[in-house]
């Protein structure tokens, strides 16, 4: 009688048993995935000179309507810059009062800068299908910092006009096309090297990426920070 008693015993055990193994197995688990969605951007800029209708057979001292301008037309706010090619040649220009200025080279068109942009560095020279330029280049906001451009926002324009010099007759130029060329780049603004701000740093950047400008001679970063 005994040993059934212990036998029944032994039985329940090894049931318990069963159940503990069983109960440790049964854990509660559970999965996620994060996914982020990145959308990527876009830097885009458009030139235009609502003011510029063609002229013909200008005249010296003439002054012609112009006003470059640049609209953000894409996503991110950008940085921009306009940089104007002037032709040059040696010419004899006169004095208001008629009496004349020894031959040298000259800027053929002249201009004033609006309110708003700063030259970066000083002009360089470029010759283009063989005229020579005089190539100047113009942040948007202070030589201390760009400034950002929003997307839908213009610029205010560069200049509004430019003005033929008064130069003699007989110094080649009459029947002849002349072409004050403007292009505009744009950068984005946000982790520019170490988030730099300051035009000439901004400039040199943009300069480094930008195969177009990289035959002209234009200010690097260490270079003065506004031109005269």
């Amino acid at each position: 009688m005994k040993n059934k008693k212990l036998a029944k015993a032994t039985a329940v055990c090894a049931l318990a048993g069963v159940m503990l193994i069983g109960g440790a197995m049964a854990y509660f688990t559970d999965t996620d995935t994060a996914t982020n969605e990145f959308t990527v951007g876009k830097v885009s800029i458009d030139l235009t000179e609502p003011g510029w209708t063609p002229p013909e057979n200008i005249t010296p001292n003439q002054e012609i309507k112009k006003d470059p301008q640049i609209t953000n037309d894409g996503v991110n706010s950008a940085f921009v810059f306009l940089q104007v090619k002037v032709p040059t040649k040696s010419v004899i220009t006169a004095n208001d009062n008629g009496t004349k200025n020894p031959e040298a080279v000259k800027e053929l068109f002249t201009y004033q800068v609006n309110e708003g942009w700063v030259e970066v560095g000083t002009a360089a020279d470029e010759t283009i299908e063989g005229q020579t330029y005089k190539v100047h280049t113009y942040a948007y906001g202070t030589a201390e910092a760009c400034k950002a451009v929003d997307k839908t926002v213009t610029t205010s324009a560069l200049f509004n006009s430019v003005k033929f010099i008064n130069v003699i007759e007989g110094e080649g130029l009459e029947e002849t096309q002349l072409d004050v060329i403007v292009d505009a780049y744009g950068i984005q603004t946000t982790d520019i090297n170490g988030k730099k701000t300051k035009p000439t740093d901004v400039w040199a950047v943009l300069h480094a990426q930008t195969p177009t400008v990289d035959s002209v001679n234009l200010p690097e970063a260490g270079d003065p920070d506004v031109g005269a």
